[in-house]
């Protein structure tokens, strides 16, 4: 068979190019450390590595929403720490004022510094992230959610809600607080029932709340009255009552002692006896103690708890602190105050509890979402990374057949006639 010298030439040259482009594709998978460059090199490989990728940055994205999440979150933890360390120093600063050593003036002076305390709370429920979002909004994060209205009293302007994010497969996390939760729903009394005396009290009775916080007032009733008497004899006496109209406020009937057959009280010398710091009993489970002297017509009223803010508690302290100062009725205001201050911290403990769980369930996911990416990573380096030891034996074979094939391509080009004549 004649091979002409151009067929020669061309395959010469074909094969050279040939293998130019196979050391050019070894030098370039040596170079980027990488088995497929391309999806024509592995396809299934490639199918593999992109969903595996596309896995990798949805856990990417769960990773910035948590330390998203992490940072509003501990910025709220941190505003409820500061709430809580002054509703302390007013509680510390409320015993003060309660002591028989302080005069008007020294009140005064305690009166001013819980306006501070005051202030600084209304700053802190107003608090904000980097981003200018306020932390105790709830969703309406662009709302400022505490006002303070004319009157001294303090509105919310945010909602319920919560802005979820998602920070882990099939996990969703609130970001948002809800400023209702944290400074406006707050139990007075001990949580389940409150005690306060009426304002055209004569005597020096003074009413504290027996912590039975297990126990409930019945809620057909909702209202008891405790009213003392006086007996011929110059003793007090006291007789309980329930109110068994709600519609009605001549609607009460007599709980303690038992009404006679006819439905009238008994006299006056067979009430129960009042003893100054005696716990009396205004329904089952239900425990008031009264101390001082309270006098002929005196009542104090029993009724189930209701949701007061931080900010009415402080603001009604600051009120008796500014207005009374001493009397039984400073005693009782001063009493409620620091019942309702207790339960105050007590809801800051739970919410700041709230965030330490999500907190502590964003280190769970953080943690679970580090280990996939080990996993996935390690993975996406099967499929796509290159095994060296192969690629450069390979790499050095075909730069000996490309020394090979270009001296013997030199070599085969001066093959001709014309070198015999």
């Amino acid at each position: 068979m004649r091979v002409s010298t151009s067929h020669m030439h061309n395959t010469g040259v074909q094969n050279m190019t040939g293998q130019q482009s196979e050391i050019n594709e070894s030098h370039n998978q040596l170079s980027s450390g990488k088995r497929v460059l391309r999806p024509s090199d592995d396809p299934s490989s490639a199918a593999r590595i992109l969903d595996l990728e596309r896995t990798v940055s949805s856990v990417e994205r769960f990773n910035r929403n948590n330390d998203m999440a992490r940072n509003r979150l501990s910025m709220s933890e941190n505003a409820m720490e500061q709430v809580g360390n002054n509703l302390q120093r007013i509680r510390e600063l409320t015993v003060q004022a309660a002591n028989d050593s302080q005069d008007p003036q020294t009140r005064g002076y305690i009166a001013s510094e819980i306006k501070e305390r005051y202030e600084q709370l209304l700053q802190l429920s107003n608090s904000r992230d980097g981003n200018g979002e306020y932390l105790f909004a709830g969703a309406k994060t662009k709302t400022r959610p505490f006002s303070m209205e004319p009157g001294g009293q303090v509105e919310y302007h945010g909602d319920q809600n919560s802005r979820q994010v998602r920070v882990g497969p099939g996990r969703q996390i609130g970001v948002d607080n809800s400023g209702f939760e944290a400074f406006m729903k707050v139990p007075n009394g001990n949580g389940k029932f409150q005690a306060y005396e009426s304002r055209e009290n004569n005597g020096s009775g003074v009413i504290n709340v027996v912590d039975q916080s297990v126990h409930r007032i019945d809620p057909q009733y909702g209202e008891y009255r405790l009213q003392f008497v006086e007996d011929d004899y110059g003793d007090m006496r006291y007789m309980v009552e329930r109110r068994h109209d709600q519609n009605n406020p001549e609607g009460w009937e007599l709980v303690q002692p038992p009404a006679g057959p006819d439905g009238q009280p008994p006299a006056v010398d067979q009430l129960p006896e009042y003893a100054p710091g005696s716990t009396i009993e205004v329904e089952e489970g239900v425990r008031v103690q009264v101390d001082g002297s309270p006098e002929q017509g005196d009542t104090f009223t029993v009724s189930t708890s209701r949701p007061q803010s931080i900010f009415e508690t402080v603001h009604e302290l600051i009120g008796a602190l500014e207005e009374d100062g001493e009397g039984p009725h400073f005693r009782n205001a001063v009493n409620r105050a620091l019942g309702d201050v207790d339960l105050a911290l007590e809801n800051v403990i739970n919410i700041r509890s709230q965030i330490g769980a999500r907190l502590s369930t964003l280190d769970s996911e953080r943690a679970s979402n580090e280990a996939a990416l080990v996993d996935l990573q390690e993975t996406i380096s099967t499929e796509e990374d290159l095994d060296y030891a192969e690629a450069t034996g390979r790499f050095n074979k075909q730069l000996s057949g490309l020394e090979a094939a270009q001296a013997t391509f030199g070599r085969v080009q001066n093959l001709s006639l014309f070198n015999y004549i």
